[in-house]
């Protein structure tokens, strides 16, 4: 009966209009149907773990069905079914207040991680549509999908029993879970908000995509089911994308709309960046060796060694697309022709193979990158001049801090008009203050950070560029890798870049006479 009740003001956390009475009356024999749910935005900004440039105004449900085993609740999930959701965001113009604690925690009534949480949060999810509406300062979007499921699944991202979707390490103090989200069709449009300040006369953009998926790993603290760090995985597999030039203009100029706010919120990100985000370093040899007399030792060691095999060590965020189809025409119907066009209605096909991109927005700096996703020979060779960049900014740090402390001591021995003609201990006792040297400033109590992009194509080709007269069974490669006939391996991709930005949290201890952000960019293409 506890666990009952406990569950029904659980899922009445996530609901504004819904009384634990209700749902009481509708689910004691395992089975209930609901109607008319408006859903907290709050608590759903927690758990999504929204930028804070984004914010949910309101969510709404027509009608949900829910299915309980009550008597298998530790190894088969709650199945949840909605039939249509509708949800209102919006951007924010300065950056609104970082997400809560965690909402599963707070309705449980305990800070650690419990049975309520292992519930709640094995929930099998199914949503037959759902509406995203996003209103921006410069455009309007919407966001269609169909058929999302979303499931806990074990390390082979397969659903299976409930105590395999998750590894708990007790020495560690911490839990490692499991989530996969997918859904058959997604439909995405943007249209420009036509007004005094914005005038952009832009085409709409639409997209639409089959089906996809984003695998998500999530490490919490046991102690307070904080989320630690976190590993976001979106793929994607062929995608065609026909779009004209007018449309390139708009995507251009929407992105701008968003850059100022997304630079905020990344400036919010960098000042909270603290040791949160870092995880808690493995048990230490002598620890291992300490709980070996035990009699869990085996299973303990076993645990701990599953448990590194999965760790997420930082939180990122990854892209995946298979294949991507990309044509771009020339809009011969648009308002702002260029008239000395030297082809009308000419079109350009863009053909790209295995990209990935990988965001690492807290990287201690000058830390290894070998558990970062598809590392490689060419992340390995930007370590190494990387590195000599750190060694190099470390020693001008060095060398400021040395400059300040020489002009400092001559400045406080020349305050004293008897300079050399007393003794230390009498002008310690006349002037103290001035005689003694200030100390030396302290190093930063935070290490410098890093928030790296890592771009890759593994094959791309550029076709030359074809009008309507022209009458071509395929049209002519005018840029491509061409991999094969240079033989090179299949692993080595055509394009490598990386971009990474050196930070000081903002708030910090650090040299303020130093840059506290600096960039550098590598490109590496293969011949």
């Amino acid at each position: 009966g506890c666990t009952k009740l406990n569950s029904a003001s659980l899922f009445c956390r996530f609901a504004k209009n819904l009384s634990p009475d209700k749902i009481n009356l509708s689910t004691l024999k395992g089975e209930g149907q609901l109607t008319n749910l408006e859903l907290d935005e709050e608590v759903l900004q927690s758990v999504l773990d929204l930028p804070t440039w984004l914010a949910i105004n309101r969510v709404f449900c027509n009608k949900a069905t829910i299915r309980i085993p009550w008597t298998k609740l530790k190894t088969h999930p709650i199945s949840l079914s909605l039939d249509k959701v509708m949800m209102e965001m919006s951007t924010c113009d300065e950056p609104r207040p970082p997400n809560g604690p965690s909402p599963i925690a707070t309705a449980s009534g305990q800070s650690e991680y419990g049975f309520a949480e292992k519930v709640v949060e094995g929930i099998s999810l199914s949503i037959n549509s759902i509406v995203i509406k996003i209103s921006a300062k410069a455009f309007n979007a919407s966001f269609e999908l169909s058929q999302l499921q979303v499931h806990s699944v074990n390390t082979s991202w397969s659903i299976s029993d409930l105590r395999f979707t998750r590894i708990q390490d007790p020495q560690r103090g911490e839990i490692l879970m499991f989530k996969e989200i997918s859904w058959q069709m997604i439909r995405i449009e943007a249209d420009a908000i036509q007004s005094a300040e914005h005038e952009m006369l832009s085409a709409p953009i639409r997209l639409i995509t089959n089906q996809s998926k984003i695998r998500v790993t999530l490490k919490r603290r046991i102690k307070d089911c904080n989320v630690v760090t976190s590993k976001l995985i979106l793929i994607l597999d062929d995608l065609l994308w026909v779009l004209t030039d007018s449309q390139l203009k708009a995507m251009v100029q929407y992105a701008k709309s968003l850059s100022e706010a997304m630079e905020k919120s990344a400036q919010q990100r960098k000042s909270m960046a603290t040791d949160d985000q870092v995880s808690s370093q493995p048990p230490s040899a002598q620890q291992v060796r300490t709980h070996q007399a035990s009699p869990a030792a085996d299973q303990s060691a076993t645990i701990a060694k599953l448990f590194a095999a999965y760790d997420v060590c930082e939180t990122s965020h990854h892209l995946q697309i298979t294949h991507l189809d990309l044509h771009i025409c020339d809009d011969i119907h648009a308002k702002d022709k260029v008239i000395n066009k030297r082809i009308t209605g000419g079109a350009m096909q863009l053909s790209f193979s295995s990209i990935t991109l990988d965001y690492y927005p807290f990287h201690r700096a000058g830390e290894s990158c070998v558990h970062w996703m598809h590392y490689s020979e060419a992340t390995k060779a930007r370590e190494s001049w990387a590195t000599s960049l750190l060694d190099e900014f470390k020693s001008n740090v060095e060398m400021l801090k040395s400059a300040v402390r020489d002009k400092r001591s001559p400045r406080a021995a020349r305050s004293s008009p008897h300079h050399g003609k007393r003794s230390h201990t009498e002008n310690t006792r006349r002037c103290p203050l001035r005689t003694i040297p200030p100390p030396p400033p302290q190093s930063p109590k935070t290490q410098l950070m890093s928030s790296s992009v890592v771009v890759r194509m593994a094959d791309f080709s550029i076709y030359q560029v074809s009008t309507a007269d022209q009458r071509r069974s395929t049209p002519k490669t005018m840029i491509s890798c061409n991999k094969k006939s240079l033989y090179l391996p299949a692993e080595m991709p055509a394009v490598h870049v990386e971009f990474t930005e050196y930070y000081f949290p903002d708030g910090k201890d650090y040299p303020s006479t130093a840059a506290s952000t600096y960039t550098c960019v590598s490109f590496m293409r293969q011949p």
